[in-house]
C-alpha cells in the first residue's frame, strides 16, 4: 500500500484553497487508477471555523477521493484551527469540525478516538490531539494534548488480537519531537532578543503528553505522521529510539506561511518502505 501524507493546509488563509487544487491535480494523476492508496491529512485543514471554509474544504477532500476514477479512502485528524482558530478552541467548534467532516474523521467507525480503520493489511489509528486542550488557558500555545483517557484507549487498541501482523499507523495533528531552532537558518539574521527566543522556546507546540505517548507506542507500530509545525522533517532518528520505524512531519501541504514557490507531499510504501517527496510548483508564484 501507498501512503500520501498532507497536512496544514489552512483552507481559508489567502489563496490556499487554490493551492490545495494544484496539489490534488498532482495527486490524482499519480494515482491514476491504481486502487492501492491511502491518503492521510493530519490536521489543519481549515485555517478557522467558518461555515464557507468548512464547505470548500469538505468540497476539496471529495475532489480529491475522486468522482469518476478510483475512489481513495482519505484519513483525517482535527487540528487546533479546525477547533476554532490558532490558539483558541471550543467544544461546539469541535463538535461541528467533527459532523461536517465525520465521514474522513472516523469513517464508519464510532465518533470516539482513537479511531481504528483497517485497510488491506495496514491498520490507520487516528488520534485526536485537541482532546484535552479546550479553554482559553489550555490551549493558549497550540502544544496540543492527548489526555489520560485516550492514552489509554489507545494502550489497549494495540493489544487488540485483531491488530496482530498488520502495518500499524498512527497519526495526529500535534508533534512528538522537539525540532532544533537549528533547522531554521532565517534566525541568524534576526534580532538576538528573537534568537534567545527561538532557543528556550523550542520545545513550544509540542504535545504536552508526548512522553507518555511515545512510551505507549514503544516497539508496538511501524510509522507515525504528524503536522502543525510546518517544518516537513524526517524524524525516522528520534522515532527509532522507540522501536517506531519511521515517523515523518508533513509540513503544510499548500506552503502557508511559508516563503517558497512549491508545495510538497510525501509518498510511503508500505511494502518497501520507500519514501519519495513529490513538489508541486505554486501557479504565479513570485518567490
Amino acid at each position: 500500500m501507498k501512503i500520501i501524507h498532507i497536512s496544514d493546509t489552512h483552507i481559508g488563509s489567502g489563496d490556499a484553497a487554490e493551492r490545495f487544487s494544484q496539489v490534488i491535480a498532482d495527486i490524482r494523476g499519480l494515482i491514476g487508477s491504481d486502487t492501492d492508496w491511502v491518503v492521510v491529512h493530519t490536521g489543519d485543514l481549515l485555517d478557522r471555523e467558518a461555515v464557507d471554509e468548512a464547505q470548500t474544504g469538505l468540497a476539496l477532500l471529495k475532489k480529491l477521493e475522486g468522482r469518476d476514477g478510483p475512489r481513495v479512502p482519505i484519513l483525517l485528524s482535527p487540528g487546533n484551527h479546525d477547533y476554532g482558530c490558532s490558539w483558541r478552541i471550543r467544544q461546539s467548534s469541535a463538535a461541528s469540525f467533527r459532523k461536517t467532516f465525520a465521514s474522513h474523521v472516523f469513517g464508519d467507525q464510532p465518533h470516539e478516538f482513537p479511531v481504528l480503520r483497517i485497510i488491506g493489511s495496514c491498520a490507520f489509528i487516528g488520534l485526536d490531539s485537541m482532546a484535552a486542550e479546550f479553554g482559553i488557558v489550555k490551549g493558549l500555545f497550540a502544544e496540543g494534548e492527548l489526555g489520560g483517557e485516550q492514552l489509554d484507549r489507545l494502550n489497549r487498541l494495540l493489544d487488540e488480537p485483531r491488530l496482530r501482523g498488520l502495518y500499524k499507523v498512527v497519526h495526529l495533528h500535534h508533534h512528538p519531537f522537539i525540532s532544533s531552532y537549528s533547522i531554521r537558518p532565517d534566525i541568524a539574521d534576526r534580532h538576538f532578543v528573537s534568537k534567545i527566543y527561538s532557543w528556550f522556546g523550542r520545545g513550544q507546540l509540542r504535545l504536552k503528553d508526548a512522553n507518555s505517548l511515545l512510551q505507549i507506542l514503544r516497539d508496538r507500530i511501524n510509522l507515525m505522521l504528524f503536522g502543525h509545525k510546518h517544518y516537513g522533517l524526517d524524524h525516522r532518528f528520534e522515532a527509532q529510539r522507540y522501536g517506531i520505524d519511521m515517523a515523518f512531519d508533513a509540513s503544510s501541504s499548500t506552503a502557508e506561511g511559508m516563503a517558497t514557490d512549491r508545495m510538497r507531499y510525501r509518498v510511503i510504501d508500505t511494502a518497501t518502505s520507500e519514501v519519495i517527496v513529490r513538489t508541486v510548483r505554486i501557479a504565479n508564484s513570485a518567490v
